[in-house]
């Protein structure tokens, strides 16, 4: 399937109260582990595949803010084949593009093969100008301009359909806002009206690891029409997907929970076995 028409199906697949929902990959091996789930169910769950930078930075031994965009993209170019020959669409987490690198960046993402991305609106230490800090939040006008840039790079590169999900990271707990939670709920929502507006697909809102209360999701369900798409978060009170669904979101990703999860059985079967038991079945 050609680039756009990729990227048309993942658009149609953000679907209010029928959301997609994404278990993010990092490499080859935990693609191919993704994707031996549709060979192994009639039902085929896997709709579309996303990647996690902090996953990927991870892999390369070093931070999410140290992952630069050539070793992002070289990653991204390593799994859009595997994705493209299983028919899947892939959406790339590109930080907030790479600063005023966001042009070139977008394009080179859709020229490796990917139909949509995530953009941030928290600097990365990339591409910035002088004066600027890194983590702190680009101005609503100055992202919404970057958004759309986004959009055109991609239209450029052959891909008008290109599914931006606009990142907005209000709600972290590492940003040490004193604005109390109206005021971040006014701001998060002003937010999502204009990234919508500026063309984003949907509004991807992160709450780190506490991820979104219920009363957040349904607010910003209500007032970005279902265009909402959140973190999934872990632990017995967070909220599980068809509960998300049942609110109205429209997509759900995990980011790099699943490497996490994954790292931690690996140690804990290393454990177990440097203390003279034995593999878990």
């Amino acid at each position: 399937m050609a680039a756009n028409a990729l990227a048309k199906t993942l658009k149609a697949l953000h679907c209010p109260s029928t959301p997609l929902i994404l278990a993010n990959v990092w490499d080859l091996a935990s693609l191919h582990t993704l994707i031996s789930i549709n060979a192994d169910s009639d039902a085929k769950p896997v709709k579309a595949v996303a990647t996690a930078s902090w996953a990927v930075a991870a892999t390369l031994g070093i931070n999410d803010e140290e992952l630069r965009p050539e070793q992002n993209l070289d990653a991204i170019s390593k799994i859009a084949p595997a994705c493209r020959e299983a028919n899947l669409p892939l959406t790339v987490d590109l930080q907030d593009g790479y600063g005023d690198q966001i042009v070139d960046v977008v394009a080179a993402a859709v020229q490796a093969g990917a139909v949509g991305a995530n953009i941030e609106d928290i600097r990365s230490p990339y591409g910035q100008r002088p004066g600027s800090v890194t983590g702190s939040f680009y101005p609503i006008h100055d992202q919404v301009q970057r958004l759309k840039l986004a959009q055109t790079a991609a239209a450029a590169a052959g891909c008008p359909d290109f599914v931006i999900n606009a990142r907005c990271d209000i709600f972290c707990p590492s940003q040490h806002s004193p604005a109390g939670d109206a005021a971040k709920m006014a701001e998060a929502v002003a937010r999502g009206r204009a990234y919508l507006d500026a063309g984003a697909t949907t509004v991807f809102y992160w709450g780190a690891g506490r991820g979104l209360r219920d009363a957040e999701v349904r607010a910003l369900v209500a007032e970005l029409d279902g265009r909402v798409a959140v973190k999934l978060a872990g632990g017995p009170a967070a909220l599980t997907t068809a509960e998300l669904a049942e609110i109205g979101v429209a997509r759900v990703s995990v980011g790099p929970s699943i490497f996490r999860i994954a790292m931690a059985a690996a140690k804990k079967a290393a454990l177990g076995i440097l203390g003279g038991g034995r593999l878990p079945s």
